[in-house]
């Protein structure tokens, strides 16, 4: 857990240094399954609140048997300090020198309703024992890979895995 966050500081930390960079914790916490799984997400606006917020759900289907059949829970975390700019339909944060970077867009069209990340922006979910942390991070440049990474606190076969073989199975960007 505690190399996995100081990767985490690292990697933004380097990307810093070739470009700006934010990095939002929500202030919300979920405490759900230690070894379940998260089966959706998405970002929206929440418009009670004027804020950028995080849905996720998460399941115990990974160990759930007729014992114990699968649950589903979902949780909101928020983003306090991202600001909306409805012209442009974009969600900004400001870096340390004060630059305003993209984090999340509606998408495209009239209608749509929906919030994707940015190209430069990535979602962090923790979970410590069951105990899950959302960060928010994002730099001025696209990045690569996965937008939602999950990182869990214990040792399963698949944390195992992908921590031994993960950057020879890269997942698509969407």
């Amino acid at each position: 857990m505690r190399l996995a966050i100081l990767l985490a500081a690292i990697l933004t930390a380097s990307a810093s240094a070739m470009a700006d960079a934010v990095r939002i914790t929500s202030p919300d916490h979920a405490q759900t399954f230690a070894y379940g799984e998260i089966i959706s997400h998405r970002v929206y606006l929440d418009r009670t609140a004027s804020e950028l917020a995080a849905r996720i759900m998460f399941s115990n289907s990974p160990y759930a048997d007729s014992n114990d059949p699968p649950t589903y829970e979902s949780f909101d975390f928020r983003f306090p300090g991202v600001q909306f700019d409805s012209a442009r339909r974009v969600f900004f944060a400001r870096s340390g020198h004060g630059e305003l970077i993209q984090v999340a867009q509606f998408g495209k069209g009239l209608g749509c309703g929906w919030v994707d990340l940015a190209p430069g922006a990535k979602m962090y979910l923790v979970k410590d024992s069951g105990r899950v942390t959302a960060t928010l991070t994002a730099t001025n440049y696209p990045r690569t890979g996965t937008r939602w990474v999950q990182t869990d606190n214990n040792f399963s076969l698949q944390n195992i895995l992908i921590a031994l073989f993960g950057e020879f199975f890269p997942e698509s960007e969407n």
